[in-house]
């Protein structure tokens, strides 16, 4: 802020100020001590007091927790507009001298400005800048008990099935081909060469035990046909016990084709077991809405609650529309905002910083990564600046001590070294990297869907079984 003059006017020597605080984390840090008292912990009151130690000044923090009247408010009003409206409205005597309020200069928490805000408050130059994220539940693997169906695509398996009949119908034409024309024509030659030269009276299968033993085959050969070519589909292996070349060949082909078949299948089966398949993460407004596991949650009282709730089109209008199908999504205050996240069902946008505190506080909580960060969300960077009450004279004083300190850095090498943001960085490992081959025996659980088509298969075989046993004593009452 170039051309600010420390006059009488603005120049803070001595002045005291009153600021509210309230639970903002990762900046703001609220822990209950003994006795119904507060430690304040975080960024912004590091801020704060740099501020009153470069121009002389004195601060006083008064925690928004601090009295019924003010919790009322926040119940009302939701954490921010209950501190705003602190900010605005200056304290009645009663309030001052029998409720202990005192009338609020500033806020310690930075703010992302919107109309709104700028008309009501005075802001000062901005101290923090940063982007937008998702904080999401980590995806989970995929369920096993469809893993047999799930390498190929339905044409693939309709193709297949289509391709197996194909194949024992073919089988079957050319054993009816053989059998009623090729071998009827071997038994009227054998006749007409008979050394008699006499008829054989219907004796012809006795006289050719060779074929009496290819006709009997042929009867049920259907069965037989079938069982071969499921056999090699499944690895089982089999004769065909016709040795004609037109078997061979189209026997020969349809093993080639199972061979690619089945090292493909087995391929990806082996490797579903080995290597988990996970859910599809959720990196964007557009796969938050298209999740059927995952909601979102919002804050009615912060900008990007705002914007979204009050969008009439697009992405915004559609995840506001199903914020407000469920109003118990929609909320004003962190503590609520925490426990709706923890359940592991909800998303939530906000500053990176904050996503990055919430998956680090639940991994150092509960020893495990139940949550990640997304991309970065197409969101215009926030910028953040703090409020004073409006027309005061003294924000541009301001505004030049945190311009100062905002071009040191010590600012961001507050937020990184913040204490409440605990280290996670297995949290934040890339994916991919994370996805390795497990060092465990398969798990019973991973072979569900093997022992599912056991269950039915016995249980196909057991009605069978007793519908022949019905059907034979029928037959002997009969």
């Amino acid at each position: 802020m170039e051309g600010v003059e420390v006059t009488a006017e603005n120049d803070l020597n001595g002045r005291h100020f009153n600021y509210v605080a309230f639970h903002n984390p990762p900046f703001e840090i609220f822990t209950r001590g003994p006795n119904g008292t507060f430690n304040y912990t975080g960024s912004s009151k590091m801020i704060a007091l740099w501020l009153a130690e470069k121009f002389n000044y004195t601060i006083e923090k008064l925690k928004s927790h601090s009295s019924q009247l003010i919790k009322l408010w926040k119940r009302k009003l939701g954490t921010h507009e209950a501190a705003f409206y602190q900010l605005m409205n200056d304290k009645t005597s009663y309030e001052q001298f029998f409720v202990g309020l005192k009338n609020i200069d500033g806020i310690t928490p930075c703010f992302y400005l919107t109309m709104d805000r700028v008309e009501r408050f005075d802001f000062t130059t901005f101290i923090w800048s940063e982007g937008f994220r998702l904080v999401v539940p980590r995806s989970g693997e995929e369920s096993r008990l469809f893993a047999f169906i799930g390498p190929f695509q339905p044409m693939v398996w309709m193709s297949i099935f289509i391709s197996l009949l194909f194949t024992v119908a073919a089988m079957k034409f050319f054993e009816w081909f053989y059998n009623h024309h090729l071998f009827k024509k071997n038994e009227v030659s054998s006749i007409e060469k008979s050394p008699n030269n006499q008829p054989n009276n219907g004796q012809e299968e006795d006289m050719n035990p060779l074929q009496n033993r290819q006709k009997a085959k042929s009867k049920g050969s259907l069965g037989s046909h079938i069982i071969y070519v499921i056999n090699t589909m499944t690895n089982q292996g089999g004769r065909e016990v016709n040795s004609r070349l037109s078997f061979r060949v189209l026997a020969g082909v349809w093993v080639l084709c199972a061979m690619v078949l089945v090292n493909s299948y087995t391929g990806i089966v082996t490797s579903s077991l080995t290597t988990p398949k996970m859910k599809p993460s959720i990196d964007s407004f557009e796969d938050l809405v298209a999740s059927k596991g995952t909601g979102i949650v919002l804050r009615s009282d912060t900008a990007m609650g705002v914007q979204i709730l009050e969008a009439t089109s697009g992405i915004y209008k559609v995840l506001a529309d199903q914020a407000r199908s469920h109003p118990d999504r929609i909320v004003n205050d962190p503590f609520k905002l925490s426990a709706k996240l923890e359940t592991g069902h909800f998303a939530y946008p906000f500053m990176n910083t904050f996503t990055v505190f919430f998956v680090s506080a639940q991994y150092k909580k509960e020893g495990k990564c139940r949550f990640k960060v997304s991309k970065p969300l197409p969101v215009t960077t926030g910028y953040y600046s703090m409020l004073y009450k409006k027309g005061t004279s003294y924000t541009k004083t301001i505004s030049r001590g945190l311009m100062d300190l905002y071009e040191s850095g010590i600012v961001r090498f507050w937020v990184k070294q913040l204490p409440t943001i605990p280290k996670a960085d297995e949290c934040f490992a890339n994916d991919k990297r994370r996805v390795v081959s497990r060092p465990a025996p398969i798990q019973l659980t991973d072979l569900t869907s093997a022992f599912l088509i056991l269950g039915i298969g016995i249980g196909l075989a057991t009605l069978a079984f007793l519908l022949e046993t019905i059907y034979a004593k029928w037959k002997q009452n009969v």
